[in-house]
Parts: C-alpha cells; sequence; structure tokens
C-alpha cells in the first residue's frame, strides 16, 4: 500500500469515526521547530513523509463530501494557505502518533510537537470551502 493511500485511509478513517475537523489530523503530528533541512533528511526514513497543501485540498472531499476542487481551484487555495501563513507541507510520521500518552504542556504551541489541524485546521477548512465558491 503507498504513503498516500495510507494516509488518505487514515485520514478517512478518523473522519468518519470523529466528525469534527480538529480531529480529522489531529494525531497528523509534524515537529513545527525542525528545519526544511532536518524535514527533508526525515523523510528519508520509510517512518517519515510529506504532507503537502495541495496534497490536503486535492483530498479534503473525500472527508468533508461534495465534488473534489478543480486544479485552478487547488492552485487557488495553496495560494490562499501561504498568505495566510499555512506553511506549504508538513513532514509527518507515518508509523505512528507521536507524542501520545505525553503530559508535556509544550505539545501544540507552534514551536515543537504540533498537530497539523490544531494549529492550521480551521484556516484550511475554511480556504478549502472558499476554494469551491471559486
Amino acid at each position: 500500500m503507498s504513503r498516500r493511500v495510507f494516509l488518505s485511509a487514515s485520514l478517512a478513517s478518523a473522519m468518519l469515526l470523529t466528525g469534527t475537523a480538529g480531529a480529522v489530523l489531529g494525531h497528523e503530528c509534524a515537529i513545527s521547530s525542525r528545519s526544511a533541512q532536518g524535514n527533508i533528511g526525515a523523510v528519508h526514513s520509510a517512518r517519515w513523509t510529506t504532507l503537502t497543501t495541495e496534497y490536503i485540498f486535492a483530498s479534503a472531499h473525500l472527508f468533508v463530501g461534495g465534488e473534489a476542487l478543480t486544479e485552478e481551484q487547488i492552485a487557488w487555495a495553496v495560494e490562499a494557505a501561504a498568505a495566510a501563513g499555512v506553511p506549504s507541507s508538513f513532514t509527518i510520521r507515518t508509523d505512528k502518533t507521536i507524542g501520545e500518552g505525553s503530559a508535556n504542556p509544550n505539545l501544540t504551541d507552534g514551536r515543537g510537537l504540533d498537530h497539523i489541524f490544531d494549529l492550521y485546521g480551521e484556516t484550511l477548512l475554511g480556504i478549502f470551502f472558499a476554494a469551491r465558491s471559486q
């Protein structure tokens, strides 16, 4: 099974089970403080992959229903996300939920281990729905 198929299945399952945007990628963690070079190094491991905003917008309809965005709508959404300060990609762990069960008060503070949708979910979903009207 490819990583993209695995990610899509995982995300769809999470959406179906939770029904809330915050939990859709709540287990998809990125390390905000890691450099771009560090992210490139991480993806050399089979345990990490890169999830782009383009991919998020191209597959979001699988979780929220409706039609897929067109290529033009996806391009608009990616630009809108960048303008809103959302990183263009996230390097995420594919084999486990990192930080699970941790009592660390610094989780999801935008400077270390962060859940993507805790930080950017509302923005990403808002842009996705706005792109549908483009």
